[in-house]
């Protein structure tokens, strides 16, 4: 039960680990948290933009 849970946490960590690399170019941790944050959003719009607009046809 939630494998397809850990299924899509997994595949978004392999592509952020893809992405970006994990090497952090911020020197102080405070720097590394908003680092982080900002990789991360620019992931989810990767995401939105690669996924089909669906809608119903009648």
């Amino acid at each position: 039960m939630g494998y397809h849970i850990r299924s899509l946490s997994e595949v978004n960590m392999y592509r952020f680990k893809k992405i970006f690399t994990l090497q952090l170019k911020s020197r102080k941790p405070e720097y590394e948290e908003a680092e982080i944050r900002i990789k991360s959003k620019i992931l989810n719009k990767f995401v939105e933009i690669g996924m089909p607009k669906s809608f119903r046809v009648s």
